[in-house]
């Protein structure tokens, strides 16, 4: 059975002599709880499952973190610029309003009247709340939908659809 990989950071360059990289999390709380947990690096038509030896909080969302079989500058060099994934299953559960971008991303959203109004296809992190960027696939033009509850009446994930408030300016 295959089981669906979620991509949580990105390795985006090397530190020091010893092959640990440096890695963009994408969320910093679940990062930092990985030490001695099995993970992927992939990159589209590759992966490999790698052990994570240490995992410590640099700056910002960034992480110095030391792989099981990268014990030198030569051959943490080559997987610069890949994903870290872990199998779904792994995330900590979510409260009924949370979501993680991946469960978002995709969903169709409707207005109060069941008019379609497009697809979820970015989020924008704003620092007060996301924004989701949501596109009918024959427009050009993106409605931006802030996440608070004046705008969002439901976002159901199992059915993964999106009922949203009608927007005056839409």
């Amino acid at each position: 059975m295959n089981k669906r990989h979620v991509e949580i950071g990105k390795i985006y360059t090397t530190f020091g002599l010893k092959g640990e990289v440096k890695v963009y999390a994408y969320e910093k709380s679940l990062f930092g709880n990985l030490k001695g947990k099995n993970v992927w690096i992939e990159d589209g038509s590759s992966s490999l499952q790698v052990r994570i030896k240490s995992a410590k909080p640099s700056k910002k969302n960034d992480f110095l973190v030391s792989l099981e079989g990268f014990d030198n500058i030569n051959k943490s060099k080559r997987i610069i610029g890949k994903a870290i994934t872990v199998e779904e299953g792994e995330l900590p559960p979510v409260e009924e309003d949370e979501y993680y971008f991946y469960q978002v991303i995709g969903m169709e959203v409707y207005d109060e009247n069941e008019n379609y109004i497009g697809e979820v296809v970015d989020i924008i992190q704003t620092g007060s709340n996301d924004v989701f960027v949501v596109k009918k696939e024959e427009a050009e033009e993106e409605v931006l939908v802030p996440v608070i509850k004046d705008y969002i009446i439901k976002l159901d994930k199992a059915h993964s659809k999106i009922k949203m408030k009608k927007m005056v300016w839409y």
